[in-house]
């Protein structure tokens, strides 16, 4: 299996999610897939200008010329595709949005209908055949999810791709707090990328385990308050400068 890993964090690899695609990765090699990885934020890739060229003039070829030209060869040459993004009102990062607006450069200008009746566009070329979801938010709840989520699934079916799964681990907040609450679920991730590497797939049961809140949420808002604190002490600090220079 090859593997291409999106990372849409703005934050790169600091943060929960980069701690996840780590996680991924590590499990992924040892069930001997291969993965490619570009952290998004550091690429200059421009928004999709909507010209259709590359339906119209150059079937399959982006007209504008930037970073996605590495990612549209990873994509070329990938089975899987891993979407990696913290939530961010209600759906996947900007930075990661730009990028698959851009790979509306694989479908066809003509219309068709798939396997469930619904009227897509053809291929070009192929995104890999299965999309996997990686994502956090700073909320407790995993209801937060929910728009991001029907966005990765309507993704997968426009692209004519199958969803291998989604992992939603919300309560990034006091996950940054105290980092030893999302160890288990590293653990659990790692262990999903080698079987999911073996076999395609990830069982419903870890993919149900994996899913599950770490933590509850009474016990985020505890945890949280120490952040609060915080934050009011860098709001106090900032308040203090600009009194200071305005003397």
């Amino acid at each position: 299996m090859k593997a291409l890993i999106l990372n849409g964090s703005a934050r790169g690899g600091k943060g929960v999610t980069g701690k996840m695609v780590n996680a991924l990765i590590r499990g992924l090699a040892k069930g001997k897939a291969e993965s490619t990885t570009f952290e998004i934020r550091r690429m200059s890739i421009s928004p999709c200008t909507g010209c259709l060229s590359c339906m119209h003039k150059n079937p399959g070829i982006c007209a504008v010329r930037d970073d996605m030209e590495p990612i549209y060869q990873a994509l070329k040459a990938s089975d899987l595709l891993v979407l990696a993004t913290p939530l961010y009102v209600d759906t996947m990062s900007a930075q990661l949005k730009t990028v698959m607006d851009r790979c509306l450069a694989c479908l066809q200008p003509f219309l068709i209908r798939d396997d469930t009746g619904r009227v897509r566009h053809p291929y070009t070329w192929r995104m890999p055949a299965k999309f996997l979801l990686l994502s956090t938010s700073a909320f407790p709840e995993p209801e937060v999810f929910a728009a991001l989520l029907a966005t990765f699934h309507a993704q997968a079916a426009n692209f004519g791709s199958k969803a291998a799964g989604a992992i939603c681990i919300p309560g990034s907040i006091v996950l940054q707090v105290e980092p030893v609450l999302l160890d288990r679920h590293l653990s659990l991730l790692e262990e999903a990328g080698k079987i999911l590497a073996g076999t395609g797939s990830i069982p419903g049961t870890l993919l149900q385990e994996l899913n599950t809140p770490p933590v509850d949420v009474d016990s985020y808002l505890q945890v949280a308050a120490r952040y609060e604190d915080w934050c009011r002490e860098q709001l106090n600090k900032a308040r203090r400068s600009r009194e200071d220079a305005s003397i």
